[in-house]
């Protein structure tokens, strides 16, 4: 392989990840809401190849969340870093029509949950009993304000 090949096949990942800022910065209803519905700078965002939730964190726990697409790969998962109860945030991943999206629950201390398939939903909110961990998901934030219940997912 040549220097030419292996430095594209580095740099690639980093000029799609470029654009993620951007996107993230977004109020949250904006990332959520489905193509159709959202701003024009959220809908041109999506047509580059990027897929963004919202997670409502409830559980009882610490943990690290990750989301991935069979585009992104573990090696450029986009993850949150720590996150304790009470906390909302955004992540975003790189995606091309048809991927599978999923997230990764990595809790400290306790026992992590992986490949948790998202279905297309783009607002999840997490919480646990003191066994489980629950993940219930919606389409949009409209859905999850409505007070419609989440559709429940697993890994």
């Amino acid at each position: 392989m040549s220097i030419k090949t292996t430095l594209v096949r580095t740099l690639a990942p980093l000029a799609a990840m470029a654009a993620l800022p951007a996107i993230l910065a977004a109020p949250a209803y904006a990332a959520a809401e489905s193509a159709t519905t959202a701003r024009p700078q959220v809908r041109a965002a999506a047509a580059e190849g990027s897929y963004n939730i919202l997670i409502s964190h409830r559980a009882l726990f610490v943990a690290d969340f990750c989301l991935l697409s069979t585009t992104s790969g573990n090696g450029r998962a986009a993850c949150s870093g720590n996150k304790a109860l009470g906390t909302d945030f955004r992540l975003g991943v790189v995606y091309k029509p048809g991927d599978r999206v999923w997230i990764d629950v990595n809790v400290v201390s306790g026992r992590d949950t992986k490949g948790i398939d998202l279905r297309g939903n783009r607002m999840c909110r997490v919480d646990s009993t003191a066994v489980n961990l629950n993940v219930h998901c919606w389409k949009n934030l409209a859905q999850y304000e409505s007070g419609v219940p989440g559709e429940r997912v697993y890994g």
